[in-house]
């Protein structure tokens, strides 16, 4: 605030006003201020009687040397210097983005199954790219539980059963299904193997039914859920000890396959694909940064289908 301004002058005034009288203090004349800022002396002298009716104060008075400021114009110059300085910072262009030096925190919501999938190559490509960056990935309930893409979290990664208004988004790759079994299992899986065997399911954010749950019914056919499980990562340790059949995305379970003892095998029936996508928000559309980060994680994702 300046001087004595009130909340109601300020809504009075605008900063061109202020750029005036910042001209007139400096330059000492009307004739100097409009020259300098490119308008006639009359809008110069207009701006001034609006000012003196905000501040109740003449603050210039005319001088055989031009115009001399009163002791309330003396006390605002220095003020007015800082304000429109901080004003003129205010609407610089930012510096551009530079990936090689930002320190800024990356924040990747996503279930387990796309930290497994995504989250080596895209942590590597992040310590090349941006080293001094930190990436975060955090779980899909500390998506559900703030404002979501609206806040800090610069993507989702995952199958949204929807993409929420205000967001954009782009399928980074699709995926089959494949049954993982303990090892030593038949070579081929029939149909009603499959149904009477003892299932595991994971849970995403309290789902009661998945896909395979879905496609099932639309057959009239159902699988027994014996194990319902929060998190993908612990599924082949589940399908050693117990000898359930759990059905997954065929690029975890080959990632899972190579360092358990488990074995895959083609589902009875056909379940279809289903897309992975990135999500993010509108706020972030346009930032170098964000953008940035969007290309890292398509750069992450083509360097895993190779």
């Amino acid at each position: 605030m300046i001087g004595s301004i009130t909340v109601v002058n300020i809504s009075a005034i605008d900063l061109n006003l202020l750029h005036v009288l910042h001209a007139v203090l400096e330059e000492g004349s009307a004739t100097g201020a409009a020259k300098r800022l490119h308008v006639t002396q009359s809008a110069v002298s207009n701006a001034l009687a609006r000012l003196r009716q905000v501040f109740a104060d003449p603050l210039v008075v005319r001088h055989a040397r031009g115009l001399i400021p009163t002791p309330r114009a003396l006390t605002l110059k220095p003020e007015l210097s800082a304000i429109l300085g901080s004003v003129g910072k205010l609407l610089e262009k930012p510096a551009g983005f530079d990936p090689a030096t930002t320190t800024r925190v990356f924040t990747v919501a996503c279930a387990d199954y796309c930290t497994a999938i995504l989250g080596p190559a895209l942590a590597e490509l992040m310590r090349t790219r941006a080293p001094l960056a930190s990436l975060h990935m955090v779980t899909l309930e500390h998506l559900a539980g703030t404002e979501g893409l609206a806040s800090n979290i610069d993507v989702h990664l995952g199958m949204p059963p929807r993409v929420p208004a205000g967001c954009h988004s782009v399928t980074l790759f699709q995926d089959s299904f494949v049954c993982m079994l303990r090892k030593g299992a038949p070579k081929r899986l029939s149909l009603q193997d499959y149904l009477h065997a003892s299932h595991i399911r994971v849970s995403v954010l309290g789902s009661t039914k998945d896909a395979i749950d879905m496609v099932l019914a639309k057959r009239s056919l159902a699988r027994k859920i014996s194990l319902v499980v929060a998190h993908f990562s612990v599924l082949p340790l589940m399908v050693e000890r117990t000898g359930h059949v759990a059905t997954l995305s065929r690029r975890l379970a080959e990632t899972q396959a190579r360092a358990f003892d488990v074995e895959l095998r083609e589902p009875p029936l056909q379940l279809g694909t289903r897309p992975t996508r990135m999500v993010w928000h509108q706020r972030s559309e346009a930032d170098p940064g964000a953008l940035f980060f969007r290309r890292l994680v398509q750069e992450a994702t083509a360097s895993r289908s190779r």
